[in-house]
Parts: C-alpha cells; structure tokens; sequence
C-alpha cells in the first residue's frame, strides 16, 4: 500500500480542543489494513478523520453473500506468527478471544503437477529445540520434503549466507539490481531447491518468479514470512464464516467516535488538487448513486492504495503528479491479477495432508502459482452457514 500525508498550513495533531469541527480534518483514500490503521493513529492523534472506499461495505457491517445466500470472500489470507501488531489489536485493544477468530496454527502442503513436494510443519510445536534462523527451519522441516534429495536441501543453508551478507546500504542496493534467481544462484542454493520450494513460496507471495522479481524484495519477504525466526512459518486463518472485515474491521469501526470518524463507502475519489504552496486543497469524488463531483477540503489527506487505485487517481491529478514525481512513478507500477474463486462441492474431500495447499509448475496455471484452501476443514464448525440456504453436500 502507498501512504502519502501531505498538510494544508500549520496543523498540529496534538490539539486539545475537544469541539471535532476545531480539530484537524483528515481524509484517507482507501480502506483495507493501511486505511483503518491510519485512521486508527489519528483519531488517537485528536484528528477528525474521513475515510473513503469505492467498495460497498469496507467495514464488513453486512455479511458478503453470493446470490445464492452463500457466504463468501475475495480470497482466504493468513494470519503468521509475526503479525503481534494484528494480535494486540485483536485481543488487547478490541477484547476479541482470538480463538473466536483464528483456527490454531496449521501446517500448510506444497503440490506441483509430480506430487506433494513438502508440508510446512507448525514449527512452535515442534519437537526440535529453537536454533538460529534459518538453520532450525532447516533442521524441523528436513524430513518434510518428500521428492527433494538431501543435498538439495542442504543447500537451504545458503539463503542464511545471503541474509547475513545484507548488511549494509550499498550491499542493499547492489542486491536490489539483481534479480532472486540471481541471488540465489550466487549463494549455491540448487537449482531443485529454487524450482520445489522457493520458486511456488514466491510466487503465492510476490505473484512472481523468481527470475521477475528483485532479490532485495524476495529476501525481505521470505525473511518476514519464513525467515526471522524458527516459527515465522507458522500461519492461522479464519476459523468462522465471517469476512476478515466482519471479523476484525467491523469491531474496529464501532470502536471510532462517530462524532471524529466517518466512513464513505461507495465512493470514488476522482482526483486531488494542489494550491500554489505545493499542498493538496481540494478532494473531489463521485459516488455510486451519483455522477456528480462532491468536494473535500482537508487538512491532510491520506493515501492508503495499491498502484491500480493510484494510477486512476493520479491520472486526473496533473498538478500532483508535477510535485510528486515519486507518487507519479509509483502509480506506474504494474499491478498483478489475482483471481479467487469458492466452490462447492458435492461430496466431501477427505485425507488430505494440510488444509492450505500451495500449488506450482501445474501445466493449466501457465506459469502461475496458486492456492487451494479447505474451508470445511478451517470453518469445520460452520458447515451449514458456509452452505448458506443450501442443504450441506460436501467439501
């Protein structure tokens, strides 16, 4: 996600005026994980915030169906070990149990067109002592490969090389210009180590291969996810039928002031509209039931969006791509297509290794990477609410 604060004048957050029309008005453009964030910090900032999403229902307040009554969500995201930002909020600041929420952490199967590759195990419950990374990943997961010859995965040994050698501003430059098929060539990881495991982990993380992505980018990543510690592997997932915004954003929502916070969903900034001191002054936007062009003048605005949604933005916005070069090549960017589709089967799938599957080198993926997720096995006590109105067949 971008985020780009840029004040009108002398504004000062820390006001202590409690009337909302005195305090400095904010408006944020986009409403996933960064826009509530934002919105989040500055309301606790004494900020009077407007939040604005061209999607129907941003904070999840009504249960996403499809027109069968079945529920349903634009992709199934994990939840890792490494997320204590989404854990503090959901335990400590919205007094959320998280079992309500989450499923304990489960292994995840890694599949290509020859087979199961590997399983991933759940490495805070493994039996092997914490070690450094990722020599203990190594070591917990080295009999979970089922085709890959044991040289291959020793040399798993190089990606601990290559973190350690990431040490500086100008190594991480350098790294940046290559690409990771590159890096990973240079630190003698094996080609059938990139091909098996790496390569189908990136590309359901990045979208990308390895050889179209940049080695600073995918080490960051596997570093996050995989790398930082024993059990940075370890991933949970929704556990009821409810949406991640009916889960988490809609309890988040009913916690702002209403009197501070409002949310404009449906709607569409247009494009924003710098004065002669370089600051943004106008916000216009259109809504769903309207052509016509409404207009924000804020305090501050807020950027909360992918490269798509800026590239429309930034498009009807010529005097700020004039002042924001680095706004203008960032909406430039190519956004990568993701499709997600839930089906319904007639009978039930069962022995299954993990419930979240990763799948690669499939002839029909064209290249791909994909996903395959078993919501009866996450959701296993809303069976009937995962049918909607239908009489539960199967998987």
């Amino acid at each position: 996600d971008t985020l780009l604060f840029s004040f009108n004048g002398s504004v000062s957050m820390n006001t202590t005026n409690s009337q909302a029309s005195s305090k400095p008005h904010v408006v944020i453009v986009g409403a996933g994980w960064s826009g509530f964030g934002a919105a989040k910090a500055l309301l606790r900032n004494n900020a009077r915030v407007t939040l604005i999403d061209v999607s129907k229902d941003p904070a999840g307040l009504n249960p996403t169906l499809t027109p069968s009554g079945k529920p349903f969500e634009p992709g199934t995201r994990g939840f890792w070990k490494d997320y204590p930002n989404i854990d503090h909020l959901v335990s400590a600041e919205l007094g959320i149990d998280p079992s309500s929420i989450f499923t304990p952490f489960l292994n995840s199967a890694f599949y290509s067109k020859y087979g199961l590759e590997a399983t991933a195990p759940v490495f805070s419950n493994s039996e092997f002592p914490q070690l450094v990374s990722p020599l203990g990943q190594i070591v917990a997961s080295f009999s979970n490969f089922t085709r890959l010859p044991l040289s291959d995965r020793a040399s798993m040994i190089g990606l601990l090389f290559a973190m350690l050698y990431q040490n500086d501003e100008s190594t991480l430059e350098q790294i940046d210009k290559m690409t990771a098929l590159e890096l990973f060539k240079n630190w003698k990881i094996s080609e059938r180590l990139v091909t098996d495991f790496l390569e189908p982990t990136l590309l359901v993380g990045l979208f990308k291969p390895p050889h179209e992505l940049s080695a600073l980018v995918s080490m960051e990543l596997l570093y996050f996810y995989a790398l930082a510690h024993q059990t940075s592997f370890d991933v949970r997932w929704i556990s009821n039928a409810q949406t991640i915004a009916s889960n988490i954003f809609k309890p988040l929502y009913q916690s702002f002031d209403p009197k501070s916070f409002t949310l404009l969903s449906s709607t569409r900034v247009t494009s924003l509209v710098t004065d002669n001191n370089n600051r943004v002054k106008t916000v216009n936007y259109t809504t769903a039931n309207s052509d016509n062009t409404t207009s924000l003048s804020p305090d501050a605005v807020v950027l909360a969006l992918g490269a798509t949604g800026l590239r429309r933005i930034m498009q009807q916005s010529p005097s700020l791509a004039k002042i924001s070069p680095g706004l203008s090549r960032a909406s430039s960017l190519n956004a990568i297509d993701v499709i997600s589709v839930r089906i319904w089967l007639d009978r039930t799938i069962q022995g299954t290794v993990a419930p979240a599957n990763v799948l690669s080198r499939m002839d029909a993926l064209r290249g791909a990477g994909g996903t395959f997720f078993m919501l009866d096995q996450f959701q296993s006590d809303y069976i009937d609410t995962l049918w909607g109105n239908d009489t539960p067949q199967g998987s």
